[in-house]
């Protein structure tokens, strides 16, 4: 073949690239469609997993076995254990608004929202191993703040707000309604970490009552 002839064919090359095509073709036709059932059923056992081990040092291959899945499953449904671990820490913050919530529809005074609060946190309930998750992530998000600040905050302010409005609806100013509320959030907060510790019941029994009743005394 002279320089200008028809140019030379590669079947090396033509039979590298039908392949290369076709893989990519069969590989994304074989990518399964997640399960949102299963994807929620996962990610509400990874934040119960994780409130009782701790997000701290988690990986995917321990939790796996816990959840009795593969990590391989766990990527496929939330990509990276990053990301499940950010989904599972929404998905446990305390669904404060919705209990209180609940209360105001029922006409409970601030007083009786926050004791039916407290119980939440501290009997056993489906808040609790989300408030000890909380725990856990404000405590590291003092030292690793790129990771945890964010969540910290948002669950901060979950709590704050409703109970902020349920006291601004019984006159308080605004700023008198965040200053209660505030010392009702940060008071209990603390009294559930030192009930978790300690499990001392009737102390702290005893300081949530008196806490209870100085930030609602004009409320």
């Amino acid at each position: 073949m002279d320089q200008y002839g028809p140019p030379s064919f590669c079947t090396d090359c033509f039979s590298h690239a039908v392949n290369h095509i076709c893989s990519d073709w069969y590989s994304k036709a074989m990518v399964r469609p997640v399960d949102s059932a299963r994807r929620a059923e996962l990610l509400d056992l990874t934040m119960r997993y994780a409130a009782e081990h701790g997000i701290a040092s988690l990986s995917l291959r321990p939790l796996a076995a816990a959840l009795g899945t593969s990590s391989r499953m766990l990527v496929h449904y939330f990509g990276t254990k990053e990301e499940l671990i950010g989904q599972a820490l929404v998905a446990a913050r305390p669904d404060i608004p919705a209990l209180l919530a609940a209360h105001a529809k029922a006409g409970h005074t601030p007083a009786e929202m926050a004791r039916k609060l407290w119980r939440e946190l501290t009997t056993g309930g489906d808040q609790e191993p989300r408030t000890r998750l909380l725990l856990e992530v404000m405590a590291l998000a003092l030292t690793q703040p790129d990771l945890y600040r964010r969540y910290a905050v948002d669950a901060v302010h979950a709590w704050l707000d409703p109970l902020s409005a349920a006291l601004r609806a019984t006159g308080s100013t605004a700023r008198d309604a965040h200053a209660r509320a505030t010392m009702l959030v940060s008071g209990l907060r603390g009294l559930a970490l030192d009930r978790y510790l300690t499990g001392d019941r009737q102390r702290t029994d005893d300081a949530a009552r008196d806490l209870i009743a100085a930030a609602t005394a004009m409320a």
